[in-house]
């Protein structure tokens, strides 16, 4: 009991008041119309382009490797997309935990609901191979029984931070579209949730650095990538869907992309079945880089030691 009261004291911790403030503050700009939600997090990605960081650092060096045909100053305003991209992401988290589905599903399209039924029709799980966008949480939302019409339950990834009060927020939002959480560490678990018939949301496309990290062309560059999925699927047997979001312009809402089955996957080479999976998530990426989650160190690590993020660079 004692244990129970001091966790619950921690999340009134003087530390945690700015966090709790500013999730008070997004639930109550969701109920602001759509479009009008979106400028607010403009405007908010304005202000966070504007303020030096790692991150900015980080996202401009991943701009110049997977953009070199662009410009200094094109890649500059690329940049200055992707932060207002985020900024839109920033509150695009409240929306998909507090706005109400019915709301929701007059500004969300579900694009390929054929593929995805044509794979559910073969009796087994389905794996949505999706990536890590600014949009992210909005992807979660074709597991809403209004958006995702009669579709096997979802389960989605989920990684544990060192905030109680942020971990709570990711998880309580992600269970509204997700009947359950899987961490990266609970494989079983997914390939039990598979085995089920259910659908799980799984990226491989961050920085991995383990058992399964094999080095994969991205943009032209080495990056280290799990390889998991490959044997996922050989072992489940299951479909693998290419599931990737994109926000539309002018507040018009958000397209889920389901594209067809993943033909012959896996393979005996795992490192060809991931590069294919990159060459079809570079293809979405160029739509609108933008929306890319360029703030992530995505070629960190490389077998050869190449480190771009260093300071000779």
């Amino acid at each position: 009991m004692k244990a129970k009261q001091e966790s619950a004291f921690a999340y009134f911790h003087p530390k945690n008041w700015i966090i709790i403030l500013v999730l008070a503050l997004t639930r109550t700009l969701v109920l602001l119309p759509y479009p009008f939600i979106v400028k607010i997090g403009e405007l908010l990605g304005h202000a966070l382009y504007r303020i030096p960081s790692s991150r900015s650092q980080v996202a401009l060096r991943n701009i110049q490797l997977c953009f070199p045909n662009l410009s200094s100053k094109e890649q500059n305003n690329l940049l200055r997309k992707h932060f207002i991209s985020l900024g839109i992401g920033f509150i695009e988290v409240g929306i998909a935990r507090w706005k109400p589905t019915k709301k929701l599903k007059q500004i969300v399209r579900v694009q390929g609901l054929e593929n995805l039924q044509d794979a559910i029709a073969k009796n087994k799980g389905v794996i949505l191979l999706s990536a890590h966008f600014t949009l992210l949480e909005i992807s979660a939302l074709i597991g809403r029984n209004n958006i995702g019409v009669g579709l096997p339950p979802l389960v989605g990834m989920y990684r544990l931070g060192n905030n109680p009060i942020i971990n709570r927020f990711f998880r309580n939002t992600r269970l509204r579209s997700c009947e359950s959480l899987v961490t990266k560490n609970e494989v079983k678990n997914l390939i039990r949730a598979l085995k089920d018939k259910k659908m799980v949301w799984y990226a491989a496309d961050q920085n991995f650095i383990g058992k399964n990290a094999i080095p994969v062309k991205f943009f032209g560059h080495d990056a280290m990538t799990n390889a998991s999925i490959t044997r996922i699927a050989e072992i489940t047997g299951c479909p693998v869907l290419p599931f990737l979001p994109r926000r539309l312009p002018d507040g018009e809402g958000y397209v889920l992309e389901i594209h067809p089955e993943i033909d012959a996957f896996p393979s005996n080479d795992p490192k060809k079945d991931m590069e294919r999976m990159h060459r079809i998530l570079e293809t979405h990426i160029l739509k609108n880089p933008e929306q890319y989650y360029w703030v992530h160190r995505r070629f960190k690590g490389s077998a050869s030691g190449w480190d771009p993020y260093g300071k000779e660079n």
